[in-house]
């Protein structure tokens, strides 16, 4: 099953190279997991997945550890729902602070004395 990644032998620039472009980007955290690639077709149950790993950069020196993980995500997000449910809380928080203050500030104006 094709993943829609590209090689490191890809014809494209670098700038349009997105899981080059995902592995390069700084983690924020020490522990962190980075997409690389992702399957468009639904998989189905018993379906098999093989996958051919190669160790080209040593972590052992560092303590550093390699997993593969596979995962599903929503529309959400990935593995966690709580950073896109905040999201969408605080905008909403703020959708409504904007209302109320516009609704006050129409209702009852600011006057202005010099």
């Amino acid at each position: 099953m094709p993943l829609n990644s590209l090689t490191c032998f890809s014809t494209e620039q670098l700038s349009e190279q997105e899981d080059l472009i995902v592995w390069m980007r700084t983690a924020a955290l020490p522990t962190f997991r980075k997409l690389y690639g992702r399957i468009y077709v639904d998989l189905k149950v018993n379906d098999t997945i093989t996958v051919h790993l190669e160790n080209n950069y040593n972590t052992y020196s560092f303590g550093g550890k390699k997993k593969l993980v596979l995962s599903t995500t929503t529309w959400l997000g990935g593995k966690n729902d709580f950073l896109g449910l905040a999201y969408l809380t605080v905008g909403g928080l703020c959708f409504f602070l904007a209302f109320a203050f516009t609704l006050l500030y129409l209702i009852k104006p600011r006057l202005v004395t010099f």
